[in-house]
């Protein structure tokens, strides 16, 4: 081969990887920061919810896409893994909280977002949920509330009422209930006021939930 198809090979590669970066941009964070927030979820008492930290987009609302996250200190490097709903992960350590890594998250290039800390529960139990199933989380997500509000949150932050079932962004539809009633969708979210639902109820969902999280009905709306 000749050196001109090798050095038109080569230059195609610094193209490729150039474009690889272009697009993307990366957001960096200490491990300390991230773990003050998520070491809440060690505590046992609240085994079926928790905390967990998202990348916003100001314009859209949006969970911010993360295509890769590593932590890294010094020669020490370690790849994290991003899951399906793009939650910002680390694995909790009191050595790694003392070595305080670099972590860093790649996201798209062109948008601004911002950390959002949501509580959440830990599954989405699909598309057929009965009222027992979400009865139990209430005060598990009352728990973790007050832990993260500190001592005295407790004396006037109302008890979570209900659930809030957030689908896709733009979705709407609704949810139905055995009672022969209806739970709308709008703008991609459900509110369920879990206390009011008769007895042995059971919801269906038109798809799964991609998460629930508290609602409060004070703050309703």
């Amino acid at each position: 081969m000749s050196t001109s198809f090798f050095k038109s090979l080569l230059l195609s590669f610094c193209l490729l990887a150039i474009s690889g970066h272009a697009w993307a941009q990366n957001i960096e964070m200490r491990y300390s920061n991230l773990f003050s927030k998520l070491k809440h979820n060690i505590a046992e008492s609240h085994p079926d919810v928790s905390i967990a930290l998202y990348l916003i987009n100001q314009q859209t609302g949006e969970t911010c896409t993360v295509h890769k996250g590593w932590m890294q200190k010094e020669e020490h490097y370690e790849e994290l893994v991003i899951p399906t709903d793009n939650a910002l992960t680390i694995p909790l350590d009191n050595h790694l909280r003392q070595a305080n890594p670099d972590v860093t998250f790649v996201i798209d290039d062109g948008i601004t977002c911002d950390v959002s800390m949501q509580v959440i529960a830990n599954s989405s139990f699909g598309k057929t949920i009965r009222k027992a199933d979400l009865e139990s989380l209430l005060p598990q997500m009352d728990i973790l509330l007050n832990d993260l509000g500190g001592m005295f949150s407790s004396w006037f932050m109302p008890e979570v009422s209900g659930v809030v079932m957030h689908f896709a962004t733009e979705q709407t539809g609704v949810i139905t209930v055995s009672n022969d009633t209806i739970i709308p969708i709008e703008k991609g979210k459900a509110i369920v006021d879990v206390k009011q639902l008769p007895e042995n109820t059971v919801l269906i969902l038109p798809s799964p939930a991609i998460r629930i999280t508290p609602w409060l009905e004070s703050t309703s709306n």
